[in-house]
């Protein structure tokens, strides 16, 4: 009997580690188990084909928001085709949904490893009804099947690593690699589907360990850990810090953190980190205490902002912080304070998301009035306190924001737009009205923000800063026309031959300050992305 699981993740980019744990679980059990991977931008029938191909006798879909509706086209098509298989359905997206939904499906899971397996246990004990105590089916039995999360095998086997080939990404430094090392959230935010589950599980620090040494020994270059929660247990955090400080490499850790949960131990080990060693996801989801009590949501928000600023202050590790639009009482007034406060931080990103009513949250159940779509990702347009016009209005700043802020090449002129205006929620509405256009090119960009910003202050400072932006970030300077450049190449060949005859300098004469300006691009800050600027006397 041969089961393949169906992996469809959201980007080709995106190795998703869910198919992999139930696979390693599933070969130590005895069960033949393949993987088909594939993502959502591939072709409906070239993933229908790969499966048709594996001969499987169950065909198992991992489901989540991303993959669902496309799962839904899929499966029914693989039954007609194959109509001696099983499809069976897992995962975040259809445990909480009614079966109804899903009639081509022949069962639907609700749990992990150990649940699945005893599905194929059965499976296979139907189909050979004569040997109904197989090995496999002693082997579900088993206390080893019963043991608890701490003991599930690692899914980093020869078979993990032998899919790149077979998938034509021979070099895993090519994908966003996943690690688990919890499972569990210590909260319980109405919005996430932590919250319907209690408790947290560890794997042993060993494990880990052994784990992540093998992912950089087989040359892992961005390696995300999926634990929800990864500093609620700040002395195990810190062991694992420690470890991947110690480590001869240069891949990047992701983690996603609550912030007011780091203490001085915490701090001392990220600051002494190499540059681009670590990078942190930080859910503030809202300020707003009316908000945070609604949900559900323990947080300590002067601490969370403080630690912010104090991690950004390191400036070794790229800081990424998130609010979620569309929360209960939240307003558009309480959600601007949220972003000014965000930007003062310093984080290199601040991503605004919008609330999703996922299934099984307590949030969906107790629906405070929102309206949401009926599809996936379940996103709300509207809510008693903000309006259909209020959430367009925040798309189109969550646009902006995304293409001058978070890109970091527009720092300059976007810190004299705040200056221009009462804050920095007034200046990206009122440029996001103006059409700060997220798809355009990067000379466009900056020749929309230089008009922008000539129309609400001063002419000679919106070009020096525009200037200074373009130079900082990108030697061939891709200014808008109206921008002279006076580049001085005499004096670029003098500071070569006293410096480095081979070194990418490029000096600019700026009017606004009557200065010259060094561009070093040999040198560039792996954080913010900006080349190295003096002023010259």
């Amino acid at each position: 009997m041969k089961t393949t699981i169906v992996s469809i993740s959201a980007k080709n980019v995106h190795k998703q580690l869910s198919a992999w744990c139930l696979k390693a679980f599933a070969d130590e059990q005895g069960f033949n188990v393949s993987i088909v991977e594939a993502s959502i931008n591939e072709n409906m029938h070239d993933i229908i084909e790969k499966i048709f191909n594996e001969r499987a006798d169950i065909i198992a879909f991992s489901c989540y928001i991303w993959n669902i509706e496309l799962i839904k086209k899929i499966a029914p098509l693989v039954k007609k085709l194959m109509s001696h298989v099983s499809i069976v359905l897992g995962g975040p997206e259809v445990v909480y949904d009614d079966e109804k939904n899903y009639c081509f499906a022949d069962e639907i899971i609700r749990g992990g490893e150990i649940e699945f397996c005893k599905y194929l246990g059965k499976h296979k004990a139907c189909k050979n009804a004569e040997d109904s105590t197989s090995s496999a089916m002693n082997a579900i039995g088993s206390t080893q099947c019963k043991n608890v999360f701490k003991s599930f095998p690692s899914p980093f086997t020869s078979d993990y690593f032998e899919s790149f080939k077979k998938n034509q990404i021979s070099d895993i430094s090519k994908q966003l690699i996943y690690v688990e090392t919890s499972r569990g959230c210590p909260f319980s935010c109405s919005y996430c589907m932590s919250s319907v589950t209690h408790g947290v599980e560890y794997l042993p620090i060993e494990r880990v360990r052994s784990d992540i040494e093998l992912l950089v020994q087989h040359g892992a270059k961005i390696i995300k850990f999926v634990d929800r929660t990864f500093n609620a247990n700040s002395k195990r955090a810190a062991k694992i810090l420690e470890f991947i400080f110690s480590l001869d490499t240069d891949a990047t850790f992701h983690f996603e953190v609550a912030a007011d949960l780091f203490d001085d131990e915490l701090f001392s080990i990220i600051e002494k980190m190499p540059i681009e060693r670590v990078q942190f996801e930080i859910g503030i989801q809202s300020l707003n205490e009316k908000t945070l009590k609604e949900i559900s949501r323990v947080t300590d928000i002067k601490k969370v902002l403080k630690n912010i600023k104090k991690l950004c202050s390191f400036k070794n590790c790229h800081v990424h912080v998130d609010l979620i639009a569309g929360m209960p009482h939240e307003t558009m007034e309480s959600f601007s304070i949220g972003i000014n406060e965000c930007i003062k931080t310093n984080a290199n990103m601040l991503q605004l998301g919008f609330l999703k009513m996922l299934k099984g949250t307590t949030i969906r159940e107790n629906n405070f009035g929102a309206i949401y779509s009926d599809t996936a990702p379940y996103e709300v347009i509207q809510t008693n306190s903000m309006s259909y016009f209020d959430i367009t209005t925040l798309k189109k700043i969550e646009k902006t924001i995304e293409k001058y802020h978070n890109s970091g090449m527009f720092k300059n002129s976007i810190n004299y737009g705040f200056s221009l205006f009462s804050s920095p929620y007034a200046f990206f509405k009122a440029f996001s009205g103006a059409g700060g256009d997220k798809n355009a090119t990067l000379k466009n960009a900056y020749t929309s923000l230089l008009k922008f910003l000539k129309s609400h202050g001063d002419e000679k400072k919106a070009k020096h800063f525009t200037k200074l932006d373009c130079l900082t970030h990108d030697p061939r300077a891709p200014m808008p026309d109206e921008v002279e450049q006076k580049r001085d190449k005499q004096l670029e060949i003098k500071l070569r031959e006293k410096f480095e005859k081979n070194a990418n300098y490029r000096v600019e004469y700026f009017d606004f300050d009557n200065k010259n300006r060094l561009f070093d691009y040999s040198k560039k800050d792996k954080i913010t992305g900006e080349f190295c600027v003096t002023t010259l006397d």
